[in-house]
């Protein structure tokens, strides 16, 4: 509880600080909050992800021990924020049992998912100590080691493809939201 109490604080702290900065930069955003945010709405939840998430990461790690594979340690970290909005997000469609399977699918993307993206690292994978702190980590830089194994033709044009639908995705959004107001105005 107390490190909700912090990331609430600085919450409160930072959120009104950033509106007052995009205002000025970047008219009618919204300030985009991380994963904490959902922990007081079901705080038992919160540790059973974690607890459940670190119980699969330590019983995994034990396994790539067992199997002789590149052992990855559990980043704690990522089990509590991850596996907690895992059991969050779990314990709301599928009560107890959704948290736990949620938080069990968390724990194991997070302990196998670095295995998987190993081989796209290269030399920096092989010969040094990588942190893999949260599994968006590691399923975009998973879909990139696999669209670089194509080439680095493919992989730079599956990143421009990417920035042109985020851009046109932003304008037609923005074209939308001016027709509305200008319709409610009206």
């Amino acid at each position: 509880m107390v490190v909700l109490q912090g990331v609430r604080m600085i919450l409160s702290e930072i959120i009104p600080a950033f509106q007052g900065i995009a205002k000025k930069l970047v008219p009618n955003s919204k300030p985009a909050l991380d994963v904490p945010i959902v922990f007081p709405y079901a705080p038992n939840a919160v540790l059973i992800g974690f607890f459940v998430s670190f119980i699969v990461g330590v019983i995994s790690m034990l396994i790539m021990l067992g199997l002789g594979t590149t052992v990855i340690i559990p980043g704690v970290v990522g089990i509590f924020f991850c596996g907690g909005a895992a059991g969050v997000y779990g314990n709301a469609f599928g009560g107890l049992r959704g948290a736990i399977i949620g938080s069990t699918a968390n724990g194991l993307l997070l302990a196998w998912g670095p295995l998987l993206i190993l081989p796209a690292l290269g030399s920096f994978g092989a010969n040094s100590a990588s942190t893999f702190a949260d599994s968006d980590y590691i399923v975009s830089g998973g879909l990139l080691g696999v669209i670089g194994k194509a080439g680095s033709i493919a992989l730079i044009s599956f990143i421009i493809i990417f920035l042109l639908i985020v851009l046109m995705t932003s304008l037609i959004l923005n074209r939308r939201d001016k027709i509305n107001s200008k319709s409610k105005e009206l």
